[in-house]
């Protein structure tokens, strides 16, 4: 179920996060520089071959999100039903 759940964090944080980049107009070095990674993690994280890290998506919630409260009630009703349909 955990790695259910991942792959559910991990396919919305990559979508969210590359638009976030596309609407504030940002190079991928810019964005890992406001994210405070390296730019070949940040990669990584932007085409879903990575997971982001707590500390990643608090700050991705901070300073990139246009609206973080769509963001996590996506992610919460994302994260309920995938548990709803292991039980």
């Amino acid at each position: 179920m955990r790695n259910v759940l991942l792959g559910i964090l991990k396919s919305y944080s990559h979508k969210a996060i590359l638009q976030a980049r596309s609407q504030l107009s940002l190079t991928q070095a810019q964005m890992a520089d406001r994210l405070s990674m390296d730019t070949r993690s940040y990669v990584y994280l932007e085409h879903g071959e990575t997971c982001c890290s707590v500390l990643t998506l608090a700050l991705f919630l901070i300073y990139c999100c246009p609206n973080p409260v769509k963001f996590l009630k996506e992610l919460r009703t994302a994260l309920e039903t995938a548990r709803k349909g292991a039980a």
